[in-house]
C-alpha cells in the first residue's frame, strides 16, 4: 500500500506543475501566494525593506579625519561608513578593510582626512531593486555591505550581509 499511495502522490504532483505550466503560473505567482517561504523573500522583498537608515546610516563628509571617522564605525557598528559631500552624494566607502590598508601606510589617523584613503567609485545600489540583487553583487565584489542610493546617487540607506541574513534572503 505505500507504493501506491507514494505513486499516486507522485502522479498528483506531476498533474499540477503541468497544469501551472499550461496556465503560465510563474515563480512570482508562487511568491505572492506564499510570501513567508523563501522563495517568497527571494522574489518579492527589496532592499528598502530591510536596510540600514537613520539613526544607525554611518556617514561622513569628505573632510572628516580617519579618526573621526572611525568613531561613526564604531557607533553604528557595520564595518563601514559612506563618505557623503554637502548633497548627501556618496563619494566613497571606508570599510574595516580600508583601515587596515591605511595603518599599513603609516599614515597619520588623526590629522589625515578621510578622502585621502577612501574608496572613491564604490558599488551602490537603489533601495527598489530586489534583495536577492544584493546578495549576488555583495557575492560577486567579495564586499560584506553597500550603500542604498536614490536616482540621483544621494545615500539614503546601507545594505549589509547581516540584514539579508535576517531577513531569510540567504
Amino acid at each position: 500500500p505505500t507504493s501506491t499511495t507514494t505513486a499516486a502522490l507522485a502522479m498528483g504532483d506531476a498533474l499540477a506543475v503541468a497544469l501551472l505550466q499550461s496556465r503560465g503560473f510563474t515563480e512570482k505567482d508562487f511568491a505572492l501566494s506564499h510570501p513567508g517561504g523563501s522563495l517568497g523573500r527571494k522574489l518579492l522583498l527589496h532592499i528598502a525593506d530591510i536596510m540600514e537608515t537613520e539613526p544607525r546610516l554611518p556617514k561622513v563628509s569628505a573632510d572628516t579625519s580617519i579618526q573621526e571617522t572611525l568613531l561613526e564605525m564604531s557607533n553604528k557598528g557595520l564595518g563601514m561608513t559612506a563618505i557623503v559631500d554637502n548633497d548627501n552624494t556618496v563619494l566613497g566607502v571606508f570599510t574595516d578593510g580600508d583601515l587596515r590598508r591605511t595603518l599599513d601606510m603609516g599614515v597619520h589617523l588623526k590629522d589625515t582626512p578621510i578622502s585621502q584613503v577612501m574608496t572613491q567609485n564604490c558599488k551602490t545600489i537603489q533601495g527598489d531593486i530586489l534583495a536577492e540583487k544584493a546578495v549576488q553583487l555583495m557575492e560577486k565584489y567579495q564586499i560584506t555591505s553597500l550603500p542604498v542610493v536614490d536616482e540621483n546617487n544621494h545615500l539614503i540607506g546601507i545594505i549589509h550581509m547581516h540584514n539579508l541574513l535576517k531577513a531569510g534572503v540567504v
